[in-house]
């Protein structure tokens, strides 16, 4: 499988992007719908879950691999139930790291290690519209209108 690896420029602190990144309610539930639920102690579970079709759906889920406040987060990455049949076969591993650079933050984010056959593999290039709308969003409060 290919490894996906990506950096990108925030130009915000540290603490603004990881707080983004991490914390319920925030990015992600404007993004997806979704919200961020862990406790982010090693070997726990970590969900990105919310309503699709006005119901409550699993996007993505997995458990924490490595979680270093303000810094790291690494945790392995299963599609929802609702995505893939047998979505407990399907793994990769996500490692997003988070550097102070002046007033802008370095994200880096690896998305590798993925399981034989998975079919997410080929779907990780979705992280740079991601980490795009994360950027503009935490610079200017709005998403990115894309319009499909």
């Amino acid at each position: 499988m290919t490894d996906f690896y990506t950096e990108i420029f925030i130009n915000a602190p540290r603490e603004k992007v990881w707080k983004a990144f991490v914390t319920p309610n925030q990015f992600f539930m404007a993004f997806y719908g979704a919200n961020i639920q862990s406790s982010f102690n090693i070997g726990e579970r970590i969900e990105y879950a919310g309503l699709y079709e006005g119901k409550e759906t699993v996007h993505i889920y997995g458990d924490i691999l490595e979680y270093k406040e303000g810094e790291l987060l690494a945790y392995t990455d299963h599609p929802g139930p609702m995505y893939k049949e047998n979505h407990a076969e399907l793994i990769s591993r996500v490692k997003v790291s988070f550097e102070e650079m002046g007033s802008a933050t370095r994200l880096c984010l690896t998305n590798d290690q993925f399981s034989k056959d998975n079919p997410m593999a080929a779907e990780a290039k979705q992280w740079y519209l991601i980490l795009s709308n994360l950027k503009t969003w935490v610079e200017t409060g709005q998403l990115m209108q894309l319009g499909h």
